[in-house]
């Protein structure tokens, strides 16, 4: 599954492929990384909410919507002795698409960015346009009238409902053939077009279910976010225990949808829920904590709070807003690791049961991190890059915006020692151009990824070394001669 995305705010152009483990994007300040991944976020989570309350019932055509006389009268229009009718189903497509996922688009993009028009591409001043392309069916999204709608829809698949007119008994018959690859199966009887389109819509939403199982987004200054919003966690705390009530998710008025997702998922932590003893993300989450953290982190389900306690330190036990920095930025990502991402141990077989895909893996989650690299010394920015590849090798995906050469270079050298895969990274590097920002693929194999971004800012800062000693090299010569 890939999305790409078209003058959106200040970017022209941004591509990602979910089917990647590791995403790193890079890019100077202000040019459209954060738009970018959000909006990757506000669609996954459109998608995923839709396949959780759809029971596909709307995904069905109405018996006087596509009567058989209409049908045969369709077909016969027809001038070929074989015509692919496929074309049909396009326009109940899009409607089904519209109505499941993207008015729920709508409201998280209203939700963040309060307008469309706020959004505009004021480089290119050219239309937003939103490219879904799933194995199956590609799918173009702009805005007609205001709203989010979809303006094309190209059926790739290889199921195919096709009509031959044959000759039968001195007289023409059409028969109707549904076709799955080379395989044909001759259906005499009406076969309802709904039948087919139920199952090119349910190949979308299974195709998302089948790459990723959940989104979490951690956003930019995590612990001043946090540190705001602590306040509301025991009223947050309460409102979820009343979620099977409630006609719509838990959301922060006035908050960006994905910071407001950050913080509910914190204040909803539940400490006390078994988790697998083997799992390895928790092994991870440890490792951060013992190598950079030096210090527990837990979460108080009294208060509904994070805390910190340093190791040696006799059991001292640190509110967030009293540890340093580091701590207050790596303690959110520790606590998605060990809390949220992590499987429960009673939900483990039935993972295993009902979403392994056809490739034999189970669907990953995704993780979303803005600056990991923020108040780490440079130490600490590689042992995290370290983490962050333990954690795709251990089927999380993590999709990262950074300014840091540390975990840039870090990433390189695990490429080189072959521990995380090329084949499962993406990075890319957003330049600036006339129409807005644009993301490029960055050149990699075996060696590691080619350095088009932080290798101009050194040899600068190097050169102007160069010259600064040079300077000084000439003024003591021309002392030296007085």
């Amino acid at each position: 599954m890939k999305i790409q995305i078209d003058n959106f705010g200040p970017i022209h152009r941004f591509e990602c492929d979910l089917d990647k483990d590791l995403h790193l994007i890079l890019g100077t300040n202000n040019i459209g990384k954060s738009y970018a991944i959000t909006v990757v976020y506000l669609l996954l989570k459109s998608f995923i909410e839709a396949r959780k309350k759809c029971d596909f019932s709307g995904f069905n055509f109405d018996e006087e919507d596509i009567s058989d006389d209409m049908l045969d009268k369709r077909l016969v229009q027809q001038s070929e002795e074989e015509a692919v009718v496929m074309d049909i189903l396009k326009g109940r497509i899009a409607e089904a698409l519209a109505k499941e996922v993207l008015e729920q688009f709508q409201h998280y993009f209203r939700g963040t960015y309060n307008s469309i028009n706020a959004v505009d591409n004021k480089f290119s001043r050219e239309e937003l346009r939103i490219d879904l392309q799933f194995d199956e069916i590609d799918i173009s999204v702009g805005i007609v009238e205001g709203t989010f709608r979809v303006k094309e829809l190209t059926i790739k698949s290889n199921t195919r409902l096709i009509y031959k007119k044959v000759s039968r008994n001195e007289r023409k018959q059409i028969l109707y053939v549904l076709m799955v690859g080379d395989k044909k199966k001759y259906i005499r009887t009406k076969l309802r077009l709904y039948a087919v389109y139920s199952l090119l819509c349910r190949k979308v939403f299974v195709e998302t279910r089948d790459r990723i199982s959940n989104i979490h987004y951690l956003p930019a200054s995590r612990s001043g976010l946090y540190a705001a919003l602590s306040a509301f966690g025991q009223i947050f705390a309460e409102l979820a225990k009343s979620r099977a009530f409630l006609k719509s998710g838990i959301e922060l008025p006035g908050i960006a949808v994905p910071v407001s997702d950050y913080f509910l998922e914190l204040s909803q932590i539940d400490p006390n829920q078994k988790r697998e003893q083997d799992d390895p993300i928790q092994r991870i989450a440890e490792d951060i904590e013992n190598h950079i953290l030096k210090g527990k982190v837990e979460f108080d389900k009294e208060t509904r709070k994070l805390f910190y306690t340093p190791d040696g330190s006799g059991g001292l036990r640190l509110d967030m807003d009293a540890t340093s920095s580091m701590v207050s930025e790596l303690s959110p990502i520790v606590s998605f690791l060990r809390y949220i991402i992590s499987k429960p141990a009673r939900k483990q077989r039935a993972l295993q049961s009902l979403e392994i895909r056809q490739e034999g893996s189970l669907p990953q989650p995704l993780l979303f991190i803005e600056e990991p690299e923020a108040h780490l010394h440079p130490e600490n920015q590689v042992r995290l890059m370290a983490a962050f590849a333990a954690l795709a090798n251990a089927g999380v995906k993590v999709m990262l915006t950074t300014h840091s050469d540390f975990l840039f270079n870090k990433l390189n050298n695990l490429i080189l020692e072959k521990r995380i895969d090329t084949a499962a990274v993406s990075a890319m590097l957003f330049k600036q151009t006339d129409k807005g920002g644009e993301a490029v693929p960055l050149a990699m194999d075996d060696l590691g990824i080619e350095d088009e971004n932080f290798i101009d800012a050194t040899e600068r800062l190097y050169d102007e070394k160069v010259d600064l000693i040079d300077r000084m090299n000439r003024d003591g010569d021309d002392g030296d001669a007085e």
